[in-house]
């Protein structure tokens, strides 16, 4: 709690004079709300008693003179110190918001989303509330103070048995203020993580409806609130215990003070006005002290919420400029991997003793399974992360002495899935270029082949592309992705995954795009789909973390055996048309799967006109788990993933399948129910044989027949 009163007094000496100039209103107001009860004594003593005219008006005139001044004084106070509590809470969203940009990745892998915006929504507005009320905090404890130095002023014995008995009305906050901090800082975190499972929960709709988890997560949601109902109201009772102790103690003091001054002024040891003002300096007193205890859930809320403010502040970033960086010339020579070990935890390591040179000017590919390592490439080349060990070099300078802006300052990127901010198409190209005028924007868009559709729109360029861009499909919004990053004419081109999730037409439109814009840069790709690094000048095949094979497209397809050339049998032999829906599978293609491997190319053949082409956008479940299997699926296009069941009977993902990749091949001999749930990651074009077509083809066949039966059993 010291630590907030410091971080409060802090920010305000950063304003001396605004601070200045309200401490001394407080104290005018001050003076008037002491001045009035112990007018009291005055008005009897000095002029009622004795009847003293003139005294009277003179009092009564410096009453209304200290009243007026009072409320001048006031307004002034308040206009002056509601610019400065918002300008001061201000401070804190601008300094909250500015660490949030210099974080390295790692910190927003480790917190969870919801949270961050907790801090913003919940522990922000609680500080915030609380600076609002810090004079009125600060006129009850000065008043407290001066009021207590009067009553020493009007009987001392009188004054000290209020003062032995002032203890009385603190024991609430003494006994139960930790207790409540304890409980507000709990209830924050939930409140984090219930914002953090809403935030989850809306962008898991999909998901959710597809699998018809609706239910299941009311419940766990249920389970959530019933948590957060029980802290609220633990949280809650130790404020309402903390205000009753204090009107109890306050109760008595006044009952022990009027007691004993009642009894002083019947035997003549203080005057009635004395005794007067006394009575009404103390409930003036017990006014101050509720309204103390008032503050004090607010200052406990505030100081819990500063805690939380703090702990992001702290935060120190895993990857900054080297005090001794420098800027980065223009890229002029190549970018080196020396040695590089990288995990991005203890336990794992996701690259393992990667060393390769990409020399400026060339097309470099990254292909391998999920969790070869592709994408952790991207991650140290942009410098979102820094290797264990090793070292990565561009133009023979170790990244960790480049700053970090000079360093990004010439790299564009387009990342599998492109976030578009609510704002216009025009602003989401410029922010790859914030100075850019208009007509670099345009130039950008008409590059990535955009600038006519945009035309289209009844806004133009100023159309706003809704939340994540949602009002352009997904296409459009790669393409506004691809001007954002050429906008900057970036020395270095990087391609994140930048067309697997769009569908075979939109991604062979793009791709065709953006074998224009690469053909002056040093272009790194980072992907899964072969046919996208066919034309590379290296292709790097990663496996488990290192680099299995390299060389170009033709080399590695002379590799007998090779993980490249066995990736790229598996992921041709489909003819795909210009709308991209529409397969056509080669004999020799089905030869690869083990169902058909035993069957002649003339039969294969004549099964390969029973497949039909399905497609499925982003996010749809194609099996679910128990089905009935009636058909073969081959994925051509796309990625999904697998999901089974566990004893609890969540689903559980069990394996990501892609290009080229099979499915249900028991279906074709066997009506047996599906062992697990299929769903999409991205658009998916599948070919599938129904099981009575396959059936029907094989009976012409007898040895195939007694073949399949063999396999069956």
């Amino acid at each position: 709690m010291l630590s907030f009163v410091r971080h409060i007094v802090s920010s305000f000496l950063q304003y001396k004079l605004q601070t200045t100039l309200l401490l001394a209103a407080l104290l005018v107001e001050l003076a008037y709300e002491t001045f009035m009860p112990l007018s009291f004594k005055f008005i009897i003593d000095m002029a009622i008693v004795p009847h003293q005219y003139s005294y009277l008006v003179v009092i009564l005139c410096i009453m209304v003179f200290i009243a007026l001044a009072s409320v001048i004084i006031g307004l002034y106070r308040d206009r002056m110190f509601a610019g400065l509590g918002s300008r001061i809470v201000t401070d804190y969203y601008r300094q909250l918001f500015g660490k949030l940009q210099n974080l390295s990745t790692d910190f927003y892998h480790r917190i969870n989303g919801g949270d961050i915006v907790s801090r913003f929504n919940n522990d922000l507005i609680s500080i915030d509330t609380f600076i609002m009320l810090i004079p009125y905090a600060l006129l009850s404890i000065l008043g407290l103070i001066l009021n207590v130095t009067v009553l020493f002023f009007l009987q001392w014995q009188l004054a000290l048995l209020a003062v032995i008995g002032l203890p009385l009305c603190l024991i609430g906050p003494k006994l139960f203020g930790q207790k409540a901090y304890d409980a507000s800082y709990m209830l924050k975190e939930e409140q984090a993580n219930i914002a953090t499972v809403v935030q989850e929960n809306v962008s898991a709709q999909p998901v959710i409806k597809a699998f018809g988890l609706q239910q299941l997560f009311i419940r766990r949601f249920d389970d959530r609130i019933a948590n957060y109902r029980t802290l609220s109201s633990r949280s809650s009772f130790s404020n309402f215990v903390i205000d009753r102790t204090t009107n109890m103690g306050t109760m008595l003091l006044n009952l022990m003070t009027i007691c004993a001054g009642s009894v002083l002024a019947f035997f003549g040891f203080l005057s009635v006005g004395s005794l007067l003002a006394f009575s009404a300096i103390l409930i003036s007193l017990s006014y101050l002290v509720a309204a103390i205890t008032w503050l004090a859930p607010q200052f406990i809320q505030a100081t819990s919420g500063m805690q939380r403010v703090r702990e992001l502040l702290d935060e120190q970033p895993s990857v900054a400029d080297n005090e001794m960086a420098s800027s980065l010339q223009h890229f002029e020579r190549e970018i080196e991997f020396r040695n590089v070990i990288f995990g991005y935890t203890p336990e794992q390591r996701n690259l393992n003793s990667i060393s390769l040179t990409i020399p400026k000017g060339t097309y470099a590919a990254f292909v391998g399974a999920s969790g070869s390592g592709k994408s952790t490439i991207i991650n140290l080349l942009m410098r979102f992360y820094d290797p264990q060990q090793g070292s990565v070099l561009y133009d023979g300078t170790n990244i960790r002495e480049i700053t970090l802006q000079s360093l990004r300052s010439q790299i564009g990127i387009v990342f599998q899935e492109s976030f578009l901010f609510r704002s216009s198409i025009m602003e989401n190209i410029r922010l790859g270029k914030p100075e850019a005028s208009d007509e670099e924007v345009i130039h950008a868009a008409r590059s990535a082949e955009i600038h006519d559709f945009i035309m289209s729109l009844p806004d133009g360029y100023e159309t706003d592309v809704g939340e994540r861009g949602g009002r352009l499909s997904g296409g459009q919004r790669q393409r506004v992705a691809i001007a954002r990053a050429i906008i900057r004419n970036p020395a270095i081109l990087i391609l994140d995954e930048a067309t697997s999730a769009l569908d075979p037409a939109t991604e062979a439109a793009i791709n065709m795009t953006l074998k224009r814009l690469t053909a002056t840069r040093t272009v790194i790709s980072v992907t899964h789909r072969l046919a996208s690094a066919e034309h590379a000048d290296c292709i790097y095949v990663l496996h488990q973390g290192e680099i299995a094979e390299l060389g170009s497209h033709q080399q590695l397809l002379e590799l007998s055996g090779g993980r490249y050339k066995q990736s790229w049998q598996k992921q041709t032999g489909f003819e795909i048309s210009e709308d991209g829906y529409h397969v056509e599978v080669s004999a020799e293609r089905l030869k690869l799967f083990p169902i058909f491997s035993d069957m002649d190319d003339s039969f294969l053949q004549k099964i390969s006109h029973f497949f039909a082409t399905e497609s499925y956008a982003k996010d749809r479940t194609i099996i679910h788990e128990g089905d009935s299997g009636d058909k073969f699926y081959v994925i051509v296009r796309g990625k999904v993933e697998v999901l089974k069941k566990d004893e609890f009977g969540e689903s559980k993902r069990v394996a990501i399948l892609s290009d080229g990749d099979f499915f249900g091949e028991v279906a074709l001999l066997h009506n047996i129910p599906r062992t697990a749930t299929i769903h999409t990651q991205t658009p998916v074009v599948f070919i599938t044989l129904q099981r009575e077509f396959f059936q029907d083809l094989i009976k012409q066949v007898p040895h195939l027949t007694s073949i399949m039966e063999a396999r069956s059993k």
